[in-house]
């Protein structure tokens, strides 16, 4: 039974070229599996710690699908026409990126804490995202994709498009090469694109960096293996070739290999991860950059091998299902759309960095909700239009709902195109002219002044004779300006020699530490520009001025340049203090502090016979630490009352 339907399976296709390029099920429920698996690791890297080798196997069947699609047009036209290949890959792709730009362009515009945040940072990865070369701007921008803390970037998904793209660009030009020179010696060309993976999987291990896997991770050098062998397995695996030979009745070994591809992939997708924590900070996971990812291009090749034989089952039935066949035509849209909307739409309290303080199961169903939305959206009404040319019939179909009448169907179009200008232009002149100030820091500004609470205030040391504590140069701008500039008794910390008496300080070096700088009243300001620029203080009911050699350290908990512009805070003062601004982050800001941190902290309470065990550690880092400091160190004391 099993050889009569591979018999009529290979009769039914013995008309088609070997190149033709048949639409093949189980590929589209193989990207399905990719995306969803990618979408759970961004949901919670904890649920698959692994789910990010999606967009590994994406590579694969892009690199194999691409070069299909290049040998069956130039054996039927005897040549690549590029100009043709680009366009259709346009037509593809660029639609729904841009209705994704410009969606999170506006929304960033409009809502006033993204505008203030991420704007200015948006403008860059807006430019490179739409020249496909995000990757590179974020290796270059120092942008880590493995940091998880703060808001992130709303564009940093776009890093596995831009090499993909990439790719595009230049394949075709290799292919045109190969299929001119050698056109009778595509296997062998095969099995050189195959030894070239090998080579890119050996150059990322060469690259790696155990503390910064990143530019390993987005480089489109160490991440082309993928693409390399989906390319070299297009040129020995064409799904009409196949059924031509004798390959053709072995639709159950087969199978039995695409089952074993797709369970190796199920495991590394549980048990690979990325990176890891450990006492020296974020680390890559090593496995994964010497080797690892060449074992996902395998198993991923294994199941295209299997899902491509037009006898499998596996491929026709399992992974050709139509639930997934249906989420894989999606898939494109699903990951484009899936990062902005979790990104904006996290877990938890504000308190404790996030936007929706519900259940995790329905900001999960919140979050698939409107990523599925969108998605379709996206498909029916942009991508379908344009990639199968029917953008007319499309705009038809606007214009005739838009009324009956041919004044009211004006109107209401003149309507929607005037708001449509209005809020283009307002996004692209607030795009155009925001500052770029890094989102992370500013979303850590808003954490409080716990974000600058210093380890020695919290357990003070014992102290030495005549010694200061942190607490004697500490003070609030108004009392502290009042103080060392109006004049009043003041101590100044670090290696300064004062003379102190009523009324008069007289100060010849050392430091001083102004807390909640944004507090200080407007004529207070006055009065500390002019001090900082004349070096000269007059104290109050002293007729003389008194010189002044300090250096001032200042401390705020809120964004000092949006007092600038709502008037709040003197611009003059602002660049005046701007001369080595030192960005502090809240804990959960800075992961990597987290465990040095606390065996300092272990130390100072005196357990130095305390040590943290991995778990221990690993629970440390994942937590949120809405208190910062102070919640480390009284954790750390509980914990050592129990140890």
């Amino acid at each position: 039974m099993a050889d009569r339907q591979v018999r009529h399976a290979a009769s039914r296709h013995a008309q088609p070229s070997i190149s033709t390029v048949p639409y093949l099920p189980g590929l589209d429920g193989l990207r399905a599996l990719a995306v969803l698996a990618v979408i759970a690791y961004h949901a919670d890297s904890r649920w698959l710690p692994g789910g990010f080798l999606g967009v590994e196997v994406f590579f694969v069947v892009s690199g194999y699908l691409i070069t299909l699609l290049l040998l069956a047009e130039h054996e039927r036209s005897g040549r690549i026409d590029l100009k043709a290949f680009w366009v259709r890959r346009a037509r593809r792709l660029l639609p729904a990126l841009f209705a994704l730009l410009i969606g999170v362009a506006t929304l960033s515009a409009f809502v006033p804490y993204l505008h203030r945040t991420t704007l200015g940072k948006l403008r860059k990865e807006l430019f490179w995202s739409v020249f496909y070369g995000s990757n590179w701007f974020q290796i270059v921008d120092n942008q880590s994709y493995f940091d998880a803390t703060g808001r992130p970037p709303l564009l940093r998904h776009l890093w596995s498009l831009a090499v993909e793209e990439q790719f595009y660009v230049v394949w075709p030009l290799v292919m045109v090469v190969v299929l001119k020179l050698f056109r009778g010696k595509l296997p062998s060309v095969g099995l050189f694109f195959f030894s070239l993976c090998f080579a890119a999987s050996l150059w990322m291990a060469l690259l790696y960096d155990v503390s910064d896997p990143n530019r390993v991770y987005l480089g489109t050098d160490t991440r082309a293996g993928g693409l390399l062998l989906g390319a070299g397995l297009a040129l020995v695996w064409r799904p009409y070739a196949v059924m031509r030979g004798p390959l053709r009745q072995k639709g159950r070994l087969l199978d039995l290999i695409g089952i074993g591809g797709l369970l190796a992939l199920v495991l590394m997708n549980f048990v690979f991860h990325d990176v890891v924590y450990s006492a020296d900070g974020i680390q890559g996971w090593s496995i994964l950059y010497r080797g690892g990812f060449l074992l996902v291009d395998l198993a991923s090749a294994a199941v295209i091998v299997s899902t491509t034989h037009l006898g499998s089952r596996f491929g026709q039935r399992l992974l050709g299902m139509r639930p997934l066949a249906w989420l894989g035509t999606r898939s494109y849209g699903l990951y484009l759309w899936h990062w902005p909307v979790f990104q904006l739409t996290r877990p938890g309290s504000p308190a404790d960095g996030g936007d929706l303080d519900w259940p995790w199961w329905s900001v999960l169903i919140l979050r698939m909700v409107i990523t599925f939305t969108l998605t379709e959206l996206s498909f029916r009404l942009i991508e379908v239009p344009i990639r199968t040319k029917r953008l007319r019939g499309w705009v038809r179909m606007v214009v005739r709902a838009a009324g009956r009448g041919q004044i009211e169907r004006r109107r209401r179009l003149s309507t929607a195109a005037m708001v449509f200008g209005a809020v283009s232009l307002f996004t692209g002149y607030s795009v155009a002219t925001a500052k770029d100030n890094p989102s992370a820091v500013q979303e850590s500004l808003e954490a409080g002044a716990d974000s600058v609470t210093g380890v020695d205030e919290l357990i003070p040391p014992t102290a030495a004779p005549g010694a200061q504590s942190a607490e004697s140069v500490t003070a609030t701008a108004t009392t502290l300006v009042s103080t060392a500039v109006a004049g009043s008794d003041t101590t100044l910390a670090g290696d300064a020699t004062t003379a102190t008496v009523p009324g008069e300080t007289v100060v010849t070096g050392g430091t001083l530490f102004i807390d909640e700088l944004a507090e200080l009243p407007i004529e207070s300001q006055a009065k500390l520009l002019r001090a900082l620029e004349t070096r000269l203080v007059r104290p109050v009911g002293d007729n003389k001025e008194h010189a002044v050699d300090v250096r001032i350290v200042a401390a705020t908990n809120c964004d000092l340049w949006a007092e600038v512009q709502a008037g709040n805070f003197r611009e003059d003062l602002y660049f005046r203090l701007q001369v080595f601004p030192v960005l502090l982050m809240p804990l959960r800001e800075r992961p990597s502090d987290i465990l040095p941190l606390a065996e300092h902290l272990l130390e100072r309470l005196g357990y130095r016979d305390i040590t943290l065990g991995p778990d221990a550690q690993q629970a440390l880092v994942a937590y949120h630490w809405p208190w910062n400091v102070r919640e480390l160190l009284n954790v750390l004391r509980r914990a050592a009352l129990f140890a």
